[in-house]
């Protein structure tokens, strides 16, 4: 576990069901994508969104589902605290709503399953249309770390304290909406400062070579921070804290967002991979894990059937 540190300046948020990444977080995500779409993949957003823009529905999964709650569980997965990778058997429930359904309700799959639907031109402009919103939204959903955690609803459940914040100092905060949103608009930084800072890290650290891999992975690294970002419950979050862990917020925000570029430019268009320089970045560029464990740069085709 991180050690606890000093509190920095954040608004309290009431405790709530897990939105993933908050609005901000989702739309920076879709922008830093957006850098590195084709040509021939931006006409095919443009054409599917009705010219809206990847930023522009970055949510709206979110706002789906408060009427179609059988979608909430599409959002997450919940790989126990004790335990190092997923397992689909154990944290990727079968569909309630559509037992005999191959697909499962969790993000790995659900991924997947909208890669399939996206990638099949049979289908109507508006089911691909619907599947391309998802996709831009759990693709953000999977690099938020406490979407990747089984315990205390994906740190819903954890209450914690700003020291610094009088606000928080008389409230009880969530450790899952620290991760949501109040990292991210602590920094006071607009759509396109923080776009800016995302893009610079990203040639800085050379971080374009991790953009590959699947959903398990990234859900395997998602967890991982997740367990090492945990306090107990009732704990002060610290000014330290917070400086630490931003880093791994920025690198989700940039890698979420170059990999969902990959995987538009690989369904959509002619895929051209940012450049992967020799050089491997080390631990001061990115934190340790994503290191070790990021998948190599490239991306399987888009799957016609659900994993076994």
């Amino acid at each position: 576990m991180r050690g606890l540190a000093v509190g920095a300046l954040l608004l309290c948020m009431a405790a709530q069901q897990s939105w993933a990444w908050g609005h901000e977080g989702h739309r920076l995500t879709a922008l830093v994508a957006e850098q590195y779409l084709t040509p021939e993949t931006k006409a095919q957003v443009a054409m599917l969104l009705r010219k809206q823009t990847l930023a522009d529905i970055a949510s709206w999964a979110d706002q789906y589902r408060e009427d179609h709650r059988e979608t909430a569980k599409w959002h997450y997965v919940s790989i126990p605290s004790a335990e190092a990778t997923f397992d689909r058997n154990r944290d990727c429930p079968v569909s309630k709503a559509d037992p005999n359904s191959p697909w499962r309700d969790c993000v790995t799959d659900r991924i997947l399953y909208f890669e399939g639907r996206l990638g099949d031109t049979s289908l109507s402009t508006e089911e691909r249309s619907f599947a391309l919103k998802f996709l831009v939204h759990l693709i953000g959903d999977i690099h938020q770390p406490f979407h990747a955690l089984g315990d205390y609803r994906e740190g819903n459940d954890i209450a914690v304290t700003f020291i610094d914040s009088i606000r928080c100092s008389q409230s009880r905060c969530k450790l899952h909406a620290v991760w949501d949103s109040m990292i991210i608009e602590q920094q006071g930084l607009s759509d396109t400062q923080y776009t800016e800072r995302l893009l610079k890290e990203i040639k800085d650290n050379h971080w374009e070579r991790l953009a590959g891999g699947e959903p398990t992975t990234w859900a395997n690294i998602s967890h991982h921070y997740a367990v090492e970002a945990m306090v107990p419950s009732g704990a002060a979050l610290t000014r330290e804290y917070v400086a630490e862990e931003s880093k791994v917020v920025d690198a989700q925000l940039a890698l979420g967002g170059l990999r969902l570029a990959r995987v538009l430019n690989r369904i959509l268009g002619t895929p051209e991979a940012p450049a992967a320089p020799g050089t491997k970045p080390g631990p001061a560029a990115l934190p340790k894990q994503v290191v070790e464990a990021a998948p190599a740069a490239s991306s399987p085709a888009a799957p016609q059937q659900p994993p076994r």
